[in-house]
């Protein structure tokens, strides 16, 4: 049960930030000429270009946003 909570304590913290606009979250369809250019243990990266800008961008998608996932992209961000 415990696990559990913390699991959505760390939900809510992101979808806090993202609310407040301190992550930035967009849809796949907002992309085009999507193409995977590496993977981990916790997801894929793309290079994509967004439909109204021509430079690509990098995407990282998640296999499962859980405890763990959760920390790495707080972290992973906390260094950008």
């Amino acid at each position: 049960m415990q696990n559990n909570e913390n699991i959505n304590e760390w939900i809510n913290w992101i979808e806090e930030a993202i609310n407040k606009k301190h992550i930035k979250y967009y849809e796949f369809e907002n992309f085009k000429n999507i193409q995977e250019i590496g993977s981990g243990t916790s997801g894929k990266v793309f290079r994509a270009n967004w439909k109204s800008f021509d430079h690509y961008l990098a995407l990282k998608s998640f296999y499962n946003l859980n405890k763990i996932t959760l920390k790495e992209i707080v972290n992973e961000k906390r260094f950008d």
